[in-house]
């Protein structure tokens, strides 16, 4: 069962548990006399809570927390909006994950503790930041080392830049190189691929738009997918120049997720299998390169696999992969890593009380504790209402 299935019944069943104890204890007052009608709706009341709560509480999980950008002006990016968080947010998050008693994991060490059924520190809490960001390094990884916690970042090889410095000031726009990333390696980060060229697939011949200067950059993927190399200053670029404007914007899907659409035909199942091994054995050959050791866990983009993929990647010696829509149970396979994303301004605006409060929401949703839902839903929704009113009136965010 999915995580949103799983909330979705726990949570019918409290309302339905609550609504049919406040019933009960309206009954009881209309039709017992006095003292007895009090007693017998405030015990209608007491059940209904009692049922509800065993409903809201389900056995414990590990909260997965996804990062992407940590940065005060992420502006260079199309999608910053979605997965950019500012360095003020990021220490709240921190700060709120030590203030709850949180033992924060690296990958590795959780992995290897599920796959043997050794448990699990108190409160459990995994932190992962995908695509290699410059923004990283500069960023987050001092705000790590001064709250002392372990975190996992998964650069994608085509963006790792190729030169040879770390770079400590300066424009902070861009992708981390294999110096600052063994950097980070050596400090006692763990370091593991997220792909090759965060690709996506055309899956059928469906077009859902068409090129232009305004959407080609968040529609990125149609320039990575025409140039195979290095592709770490992409957004350098004023125009696109391997697919230009004016073309067909077509249906699309994970590369490492769903078969292509090539020539009026899905791919075949062993052309996609090729692809995939392809892509993974590329990352575990360059990782033993360039940081002296195998992979041992693989990120997929946009976190969306496949059965076929999964298997290659235990082929090939990887441990886990994320992609898992669950809380990383114990009753869940060690393998499959499930994650949340978190992202900045949980009500819309930036508010640091706010988004510790989101963040300790979120963390006790997935540790099992399903109260807090009551609180993240109408979190969501008025982020999303703001959001909307600020495209629909041109206030927009970097």
């Amino acid at each position: 069962m999915t995580r949103k299935a799983e909330r979705r019944r726990r949570v019918v069943r409290w309302a339905a548990s609550v609504t049919a104890g406040v019933a009960l204890a309206a009954a009881a007052v209309m039709l017992l006399p006095g003292i007895a009608g009090a007693i017998g709706a405030a015990v209608a009341v007491l059940i209904g809570l009692a049922a509800g709560h065993r409903a809201m509480i389900a056995p414990p999980g590990v909260a997965i927390l996804t990062y992407h950008s940590v940065s005060p002006a992420p502006g260079w990016l199309p999608w910053s909006r979605d997965i950019a968080v500012h360095p003020d947010t990021f220490a709240r998050h921190l700060d709120t994950l030590r203030r709850m008693g949180a033992t924060v994991m690296a990958t590795r060490d959780l992995v290897a503790r599920r796959a043997a059924g050794e448990p699990l520190p108190r409160r459990p809490v995994v932190l992962h930041f995908d695509d290699g960001y410059l923004d990283n390094h500069r960023h987050a990884r001092p705000l790590l080392e001064r709250y002392a916690m372990p975190a996992t970042f998964f650069p994608s090889l085509d963006f790792i830049a190729p030169e040879d410095t770390i770079r400590l000031d300066g424009d902070e726009a861009g992708y981390m190189r294999w110096r600052e990333l063994r950097d980070l390696h050596r400090a006692g980060f763990e370091i593991e691929p997220h792909g090759v060229d965060h690709a996506r697939v055309p899956t059928s011949d469906a077009v859902v738009g068409t090129l232009d200067a305004g959407n080609w950059r968040r529609n990125a993927w149609m320039q990575w997918r025409a140039t195979p190399g290095p592709k770490h200053d992409w957004f350098r670029l004023e125009t696109p120049v391997a697919v230009p404007l004016g073309s067909a914007i077509p249906a699309s899907g994970l590369a490492l997720a769903e078969r292509a659409w090539i020539d009026g035909a899905h791919e075949a199942p062993a052309t996609f299998e090729t692809r995939i091994e392809r892509d993974l054995a590329r990352c575990r050959d360059a990782f033993v390169e360039h940081l002296g050791s195998p992979p041992q866990i693989f990120c997929w983009p946009e976190n969306k696999t496949c059965g076929e993929a999964r298997r290659i990647a235990r082929q090939l010696g990887y441990r886990a992969t994320t992609g898992g829509k669950g809380r990383n149970a114990a009753d869940e396979p060690a393998e499959v890593l499930s994650r949340i994303h978190v992202d900045d301004r949980a009500i819309g605006v930036r508010w640091l009380a706010i988004e510790g409060l989101y963040l300790r929401a979120a963390v006790r949703l997935m540790q099992g504790n399903h109260y807090w839902y009551l609180l993240l839903a109408p979190m969501h929704m008025t982020r999303r209402i703001i959001f909307a009113l600020r495209r629909r009136f041109g206030d927009d965010f970097a």
